[in-house]
């Protein structure tokens, strides 16, 4: 297995590299997302010591019910479907964050409660998906999860060899 800064390098060496291949329109959002994969969205955040994982600092432990449910190297590893999980985790974690606040707001914030009760996450969430710009901050997330994925293999592929 490869170290942090090893995936960290290789994947900042090979962005301009996926940058050729979008829309010029779209640079920033899959740059943003590129990072945002590589830094913080990393198939590593599986492990509570990484350092994806400590990159969180103090909101890092919203990644342990992930980490205990997920496997080092199982499917937080198979692109597109690490990516797909880590999205769909965050998402459910801020539908349950919502409904919690919700929830509390109705007995102790009856100010915000209101504001709460006119907000749709599921269409915001829907609405998200429709647009470009976080289609490309997506494929982002998952090109830095391929190179991560890569390393991995490569390195782990390396090391067999010299055994």
């Amino acid at each position: 297995m490869a170290l942090g800064r090893t995936h960290d390098f290789v994947n900042l060496i090979a962005l301009p590299a996926c940058l050729y291949y979008v829309p010029k329109e779209f640079f920033i959002p899959f740059t943003i997302g590129y990072l945002f994969g590589t830094f913080f969205l990393s198939p590593d955040l599986d492990l509570p010591s990484s350092k994806p994982s400590k990159r969180w600092k103090k909101l890092k432990f919203i990644w342990r019910p992930y980490q205990l449910l997920s496997k080092h190297r199982g499917l937080s590893h198979v692109p597109l479907i690490g990516s797909f999980l880590r999205f769909s985790y965050l998402m459910l974690l801020f539908i349950f964050f919502y409904f919690v606040l919700l929830g509390i707001s109705s007995k102790y914030l009856p100010e915000i409660e209101n504001i709460l009760l006119n907000f749709d996450p599921f269409e915001m969430f829907s609405n998200l998906a429709q647009r470009e710009e976080v289609f490309y901050f997506a494929l982002g997330v998952i090109a830095s999860e391929i190179f991560h994925v890569f390393i991995d293999l490569f390195v782990s592929f390396i090391r067999k060899k010299i055994r």
